[in-house]
């Protein structure tokens, strides 16, 4: 694969997810109507996220990879970060260069010639700014403070703020700038953060290119900055944020997805593309207009439909494929399945807005599949800024590996976000309800009716069916508990207290449990996983991946299993480990979880059926 023509694809990074919260919905001022999509009205949001604040993780799989990512960025030392940025405005600059992607070092990734931290350092901003929020983290957000303060002092008087003079790409870095500072100044009370946006809005204002071309510069990403920059206009209320978000609307790509024939929604890079769905659904939370919301709804059913695999991934080779057979056939041609920590920030981000503004369970089917297959199955981080990219679907056995284009990718920066937006996707609210989108080990505190409840949920999902959640209210409280019924269930089941429930457990919905709680009451909420075969698209019927409920299941030994019949189960069985089933007749090899397998072991994902 030549660097020089694919520098497109390596060089995308994740834009940071809104957060949900009731100021989504802040009146606007309306806009400039552009014809056929813009046409102000009331935006409607049913759902609420916890907004990184009242929820822990428990011991379990995710609390164990989010420590060690937050370790991981905490150990970097300040200085090294810092080092450019200080170098550039002529100052004191102590530490060392990080190296790979962040170097200024042209031998280390020729087309990356001019190293650049700054979309980085903004996304490590964000990250830092949430983990502290969601759990307390005191260290974490002094060292964020600390970080950005030092940074200030190297903005120049006109807000040029990049760690290099020449920067490569300055809109998706000033994209992940804004979004570094809104989280400071949201979830670390950092006001002064808000005086540093003004600053570098106006320099980019004022320079960065407006041309919008798409091959002008395969760095640039303009089609994501609305998104953040709505939001500022939402925290601000400061108009400039707003008319500069109008800017930046990636309307022509847009209308693919409501009727429109301007562009077709395929042959584009897919991470950026997923992104920028983020934008269309800000423009839906400033404008009312439905036709945003309309957008965002169709684009994620084409997504589900033709362009993920089984983990939830998508994007082999980072394009979006038509739907001929093209994701099959990627299977026996790249390694680079799916741009793993990227890929996966910009779907939890759609879901999450589609969670909220329709109010539907469905959405939170794809964030369980990718905690379980993507982000969850991620290599951590290594020595030296070596980052997970890619997973590895290929048949003919997958490996896992590090990036092997140079440390520090841009995958480093969306790493840590994910892990803090792990926070953020296992509950939601509404004034009446407590929705449970997760089975994770976690607890959450809600304030209903003046009450503040706390909730706890033990669980060992997926290795076991059945979750309990204990509820802690001061007294006697009437309110709905919600749970996301799985698509792929059958069969779930509610007790209270031990005693079973006549509870509607339709799949893909909300089942609700009404009920006046009392102080220690627990509710154990038990969904069947079962095997079941996945078929990679409907050019392939045959090519499959194993199933386990959410769990993608691969196989560490040979390629090819024979289909004994429609009956999985008779045939694929238990191994005496949870997770951990063989294949009759074929004793060589067990199919276990992918997110259990390591670096370097060779594993098959996608098996060709034979009758």
């Amino acid at each position: 694969m030549n660097r020089q023509s694919t520098r497109r694809d390596f060089l995308k990074t994740a834009l940071v997810a809104a957060p949900f919260t009731s100021h989504l919905l802040r009146a606007s001022q309306p806009t400039t109507p552009v014809a056929g999509i813009d046409r102000p009205s009331e935006p409607k949001s049913f759902l609420e996220s916890f907004n990184y604040d009242g929820v822990r993780l428990l011991d379990g799989m995710l609390k164990k990879q989010y420590s060690m990512g937050r370790d991981y960025f905490f150990d970097i030392p300040d200085d090294n970060i810092l080092i450019g940025f200080r170098r550039r405005a002529g100052l004191p600059a102590p530490g060392k260069d990080l190296g790979g992607w962040i170097s200024g070092d042209s031998k280390v990734i020729s087309w990356w010639s001019r190293g650049d931290v700054s979309g980085t350092f903004g996304q490590w901003l964000s990250a830092m700014a949430r983990m502290s929020k969601a759990t307390g983290d005191e260290a974490i957000g002094k060292k964020a403070t600390y970080l950005m303060l030092e940074w200030a002092k190297a903005i120049e008087p006109d807000g040029f703020f990049y760690y290099s003079r020449t920067p490569w790409a300055p809109h998706y870095t000033y994209d992940k700038t804004v979004r570094g500072l809104l989280d400071m100044y949201e979830y670390c009370d950092r006001k002064d953060a808000l005086l540093l946006l003004d600053k570098i809005t106006d320099w980019a204002i004022t320079n960065l290119d407006r041309s919008r071309g798409l091959d002008q510069d395969p760095g640039t990403e303009w089609f994501t900055l609305s998104e953040n920059l709505y939001r500022a206009y939402q925290l601000t209320g400061t108009p400039k944020y707003k008319t500069f978000g109008d800017v930046w609307r990636y309307n022509a790509y847009w209308k693919s997805f409501i009727g429109g024939t301007e562009m077709t929604p395929y042959n584009h890079h897919a991470y950026s593309h997923v992104n920028t769905l983020g934008s269309a659904a800000m423009t839906y939370a400033v404008t009312g207009d439905p036709d945003y919301l309309k957008c965002i709804v169709n684009a994620y059913d084409w997504l589900e439909q033709t362009q993920c695999y089984a983990t939830g991934g998508y994007g082999p080779n980072e394009q979006l494929l038509p739907a001929d057979g093209s994701l099959g056939n990627y299977l026996e041609t790249t390694v680079r399945s799916f741009e793993t920590p990227c890929g996966t920030y910009a779907a939890f981000k759609l879901a999450r807005y589609l969670m909220q503004f329709t109010g539907e369970a469905k959405y939170g089917d794809w964030i369980e599949r990718l905690v379980y297959n993507g982000m969850g199955a991620a290599l951590p981080m290594a020595l030296n800024g070596r980052t997970f990219y890619y997973s590895d679907y290929q048949i003919g056995a997958g490996r896992k590996t590090y990036y092997p284009d140079g440390a520090w990718p841009c995958c480093s920066g969306t790493f840590p976000q994910v892990l803090a937006d792990y926070h953020n996707i296992i509950y939601f609210k509404d004034p009446a309800s407590l929705y449970v989108n997760l089975f994770v080990a976690s607890q959450v505190n809600w304030n209903h009716d003046g009450q503040d409840i706390k909730f706890e949920q033990e669980t060992a999902f997926p290795e076991s069916d059945t979750t309990t959640i204990s509820i802690h209210p001061q007294a006697k409280v009437t309110f709905n508990l919600k749970f996301r019924v799985p698509r792929w269930s059958q069969g779930a089941t509610v007790k209270i207290n031990g005693s079973k429930q006549e509870i509607a457990c339709q799949p893909g919905t909300w089942a609700t449990i009404e009920r006046a709680w009392t102080p220690g009451d627990k509710v154990t909420i038990q969904v069947p996983m079962r095997l079941t075969f996945e078929s990679v698209d409907k050019q392939h019927p045959n090519r499959v991946a194993v199933m386990y409920g959410p769990v993608v299941l691969v196989r560490n030994q040979s390629p090819i299993l024979i289909s004994k019949g429609e009956n999985v189960a008779s045939w694929i069985l238990e191994n005496g480990k949870p997770l951990e089933f063989k294949a009759a007749g074929q004793p060589l090899g067990t199919l276990v979880p992918f997110y259990q397998v390591g670096e370097g072991t060779p594993y098959n994902m996608y098996f060709d059926l034979k009758a």
